[in-house]
């Protein structure tokens, strides 16, 4: 073997004694042995699972979370342990939920293993054995036929008609004609007939071929440590909550200083100085984000169930809505990945059913005509002719099968010799040139064939003849009968979609593994540029283009469904794998799974992304707005020298009670009108300064109402002051949580929201359960309020709502 050049490059011979193995006999035992304790066995690299606990502790390093650790300790440690308890309860919630999504995770390499066949036949000491594939060796003479996977990467040295699928490795849509002659050096992957490689499928014929590399050494190998390497950028959602994590974590500390400190200098007591400060801390965080926002990606995950895709990991969902650019795969996404029979092209005189019924009597008598098995084309061939009306034309009848030529990857021919009636008649079918050989000169129909391949469609021709009984010579003197084009044809809407992502402001770009010749003619078909197509891309191409849109700010989507595929569904912001007709691999990578493998179900995905994308945020604004009516009710009352308004535990109860049921129904929300037909987010920030502004505005006219309830109905007992404070609150957040499901269409406009309209009046019934139940009054330090006072506290309530309403209706008026 030629120092440097790779093994596809190198005649047989060379290949055969650079291995130092025999073309007839293989490796001796000995030998076989000797290199298996040398080089390992042929299996890919072993990953575990990640252990239960591991999965748990994750969880619980989110910022979020963190603070919510944070809260629960100060409250137990300064003895309010009913507090501290009720937020341990929302960490269990939360964590639970974060658990029982991630176990099913983190599988993408132990799935690339079971793409390895179980067993192997190779030539040891000039005997074919069955081995397991674990002990296949470098110089093995390994034995692979059709109906079976390669057990290794290896060097063709014989062969008899061998055809390979190696769709799953490379991309490439047909089945690959493989011989012993070298390659030339530089070939792409899916263009090296001289070689075959572990995982991928004989679809046709036999042959022997010396292994060059197993294991991790495999092309299959080395996607495996691609995909282990790749690593998934944290999503859009994660960067703008761990932000506002920060946020919210130095300005609560911040607060507890400041107001903690004033109360000491004024000269209160420390211990009241402190439950003020745990009141204030408590008032900051939104205990039930996390837990809220987990809960509304689990929804997601069901509504995106429904529509085809499943979620395998929850943030995907609104990652997905985020997405600028979709590197999509061809063949089986925007393409049906079934070969059909696209175009005819019968001589003159003969008919469109004889052509076909000519190319399937052409066809191997082994695969048994029943357009289920064997090879594709003949498949799409037969399919073809049952539908054109002409039925299958049998052997039988008046027609003996004689003899049969099978295709071969030097003669790219296929003859079939059958007695009709007392009389021989050869079939052939084959590529153009060699069939238009040996068949009568026509012109217009090569140059028919040679336009079809330039615009990418796999084209055969297909020829006849009669013979003299006895002939010998059955593949020269053929009249020519016309030629057939075939290709994978496009998903019914597939077009259609591409068309709804681009007005979604969403860039597709078709990156795959198949001819450029192909490729571009899809992607005519589809409207796409040519500069959004990426042809021949190996697993590394796909991987650095990822990488390249992501360091210009994108957020990207990668479907896929081979191995090849798996490294760049796990660096993707969101990997989106083929359900049907996916590899384990490509499915074990991905964060979503598409059911019917179609690109419009990523759109549909992609709306619903959307969809739980904004609603996510009017939860956190919801949530937001809320809390900070609480600060500005705690820190106008420290300024001015008032008693703390609320109780930590009625604090805690809203924010976690009549906050967090209407919050997740919130979730639930229907998708706006304008979902997709506006652009993707981008930035860093949840919300521009507008929102905060008006988000802002809202939160302090919850604190304005709720202080000045406590002011209005505080008399000799502070509690009726506190519970009047309690009650306004509570009902102020659960009547504007209508207002703030949008900024522009009135309350009463939007569609109905059952889910809602539950929440809040069980978050209503729970409320007035803890001011007027005997049994909840002291754990909640609430007393019963009379009529008035009642009456005085929703009043108040309800200002705020009616305030946001006018300023809706004043902008609709401008």
């Amino acid at each position: 073997m030629r120092v440097g050049a790779p093994a596809y490059a190198c005649e047989a011979d060379e290949i055969v004694r650079a291995f130092a193995s025999d073309a007839d006999t293989g490796l001796t035992a000995a030998e076989a042995r000797a290199r298996l304790a040398r080089h390992g066995p042929n299996r890919l690299g072993v990953r575990r699972r990640a252990s239960l606990a591991r999965l748990l502790a994750h969880q619980f390093v989110d910022p979020l979370v963190l603070l919510l650790v944070a809260a629960a300790v100060v409250s137990a440690g300064l003895g309010d342990l009913a507090e501290g308890a009720a937020i341990a309860a929302v960490l269990v919630l939360n964590g639970s939920l974060g658990l029982w999504q991630e176990a099913k995770a983190e599988r993408a390499i132990l799935a690339l293993s079971r793409s390895l066949p179980r067993t192997a036949a190779v030539v040891r000491g000039g005997a074919v054995l069955e081995i397991p594939a674990d002990e296949v060796v470098p110089g093995d003479l390994l034995v692979v036929q059709e109906g079976e996977r390669v057990a290794a990467d290896g060097r063709v040295v014989s062969e008899q008609g061998l055809e390979v699928d190696e769709a799953a490795l490379t991309g490439e849509s047909l089945p690959v004609g493989k011989r012993a002659a070298a390659s030339p050096s530089a070939t792409p992957l899916a263009e090296r007939t001289s070689m075959v490689y572990s995982g991928t499928a004989v679809t046709r014929g036999h042959g022997r071929v010396v292994v060059s590399a197993t294991g991790r050494q495999t092309e299959l190998g080395r996607i495996e440590s691609l995909t282990s390497g790749a690593r998934p950028p944290a999503t859009p959602l994660t960067r703008r909550l761990a932000r506002l994590t920060r946020g919210l974590v130095a300005g609560g500390v911040a607060l507890v200083l400041v107001l903690g400190g004033a109360m000491l200098l004024r000269g209160e007591p420390a211990h009241e100085a402190f439950l003020v400060a745990v009141a204030v801390a408590v008032a900051a965080v939104p205990e039930g984000l996390a837990a809220t926002v987990t809960a509304a990606l689990a929804l997601g995950a069901r509504a995106m169930a429904r529509r085809g895709a499943i979620v395998r990991r929850l943030t995907a969902i609104e990652t997905l809505g985020a997405t600028t650019v979709v590197c999509t795969d061809k063949t089986g996404t925007l393409t049906e990945n079934s070969i059909r029979v696209a175009a005819l092209a019968p001589a003159a005189g003969v008919g469109e059913r004889e052509l076909l019924a000519a190319a399937v009597l052409a066809s191997s008598r082994a695969q048994g005509l029943n357009g289920t098995t064997g090879d594709p084309i003949e498949r799409a061939l037969l399919r073809a002719a049952v539908e054109s009306g002409g039925g299958v034309p049998e052997p039988a009848g008046g027609r003996t099968l004689v003899r049969e030529l099978p295709f071969d990857s030097d003669r790219r021919r296929m003859t079939v010799l059958y007695e009709e009636g007392g009389r021989l008649r050869a079939y052939m079918k084959g590529a153009p040139e060699t069939v238009c050989e040996r068949a009568a000169p026509a012109r217009e129909l090569s140059d028919r064939a040679s336009a079809w391949a330039e615009e990418g469609y796999r084209v055969l021709a297909v020829s006849a003849r009669d013979l003299d009984p006895g002939a010998e010579a059955i593949e020269i003197g053929h009249e020519l009968l016309g030629v057939v084009a075939l290709h994978d044809p496009l998903r019914v809407g597939a077009a259609t979609a591409l068309a709804r992502a681009a007005t979604a402001g969403i860039e597709v770009r078709m990156v795959t593994g198949d001819h450029p010749a192909t490729a571009q003619t899809i992607a005519r078909q589809l409207g796409l540029p040519a500069g959004a197509v990426t042809a021949r891309a190996t697993p590394v191409d796909k991987l650095r283009l990822v990488e390249r849109l992501q360091a210009d700010g994108a957020v990207v989507a990668v479907t896929g469904d081979g191995v090849n595929d798996a490294p760049a569904l796990r660096r993707a912001d969101v990997g989106v794998a083929m359900g049907r007709s996916g590899t384990e691999a490509a499915r074990e990578a991905a964060d979503i799974v598409l059911t019917d493998d179609d690109f419009a179900t990523i759109l549909a995905a992609v709306e619903e992304g959307r969809r739980i994308g904004d609603n996510i945020r009017k939860v956190v604004g919801f949530l937001l707005s809320a809390n900070l009516g609480e600060v500005a009710v705690f820190g106008v009352a420290i300024a001015v020298g008032l008693p703390a308004p609320l109780a930590v535990i009625q604090v805690l109860f809203v924010n976690l009670v009549t906050d967090g049921l209407p919050a997740v129904a919130l979730a639930r929300d229907p998708a706006d009108a304008l979902t997709m037909q506006t652009p993707p987010r981008r930035g860093a920030q949840l919300f521009d300064r507008a929102t905060w502004a008006y988000l802002g505005a809202v939160g302090l006219l919850v604190g304005a109402v709720t202080l000045i309830a406590f002011l209005a109905l505080r008399g000799p007992d502070e509690r009726i002051g506190q519970t009047g404070a309690f009650l306004t609150l509570a009902v102020a957040e659960l009547a504007l949580v209508f207002g703030l499901r949008s900024r522009r269409v009135a309350a009463w406009r939007l569609p109905v929201n059952r889910w809602l309209g539950w929440s809040v009046a069980a978050s209503v019934i729970a409320v007035l359960a803890a001011v007027y139940l005997p049994a909840a009054q002291a754990p909640f330090a609430t007393v019963a309020l009379g009529p008035a006072q009642l009456a005085t506290a929703v009043g108040l309530a309800v200002l705020p709502l009616a305030a946001v309403e006018a300023w809706k209706s004043a902008r609709r008026d401008q």
